[in-house]
């Protein structure tokens, strides 16, 4: 019983020590953006809703999550946090990423192993998009 507390010490304390991700820089920038998020209805089924996010002039919905590690080349600089229904979290990141700009990662600090959401742009729905290999789609209809 004593080992198994001594490993999860352990597991915990790696957990807060890599932060983020393998080398991901999170560090909000001086003047963060505040994503405010709203509820995207599907233009084909009106009880398809999602999370929306904007930057840039594009609107982001929910995507997939980690298939593989990620790691620091992968993430982009840190924008700014979500807020939701009016409340900010500041945990809760939005970064760009490297290899695409069809895709934002939204990364959650101090959550211990709860995996990054990628969001993809709404105006790549029905196209071919440039989906990075570390990328899983989560299958959601809006993307079918």
């Amino acid at each position: 019983m004593r080992t198994m507390s001594k490993a999860a010490a352990l597991l915990g304390t790696l957990f807060i020590l890599t932060g983020c991700g393998k080398g991901i820089n999170c560090d909000l920038p001086p003047e963060p953006i505040k994503f405010n998020t709203k509820t995207y209805v599907s233009p084909t089924d009106k009880d398809d809703t999602y999370l929306e996010i904007e930057y840039d002039g594009r609107k982001f919905l929910p995507y997939g999550t980690v298939e593989r590690s990620l790691k620091g080349e992968d993430v982009g600089k840190c924008l700014g946090y979500v807020v939701q229904d009016g409340t900010e979290d500041k945990n809760t990141r939005i970064c760009l990423l490297t290899a695409t700009e069809d895709y934002l990662a939204e990364i959650f600090i101090d959550a211990g192993m709860q995996q990054p959401v990628f969001f993809r742009a709404e105006d790549t729905i029905g196209k071919t998009a440039d989906t990075p290999s570390y990328i899983k789609s989560l299958d959601y209809d809006i993307w079918r």
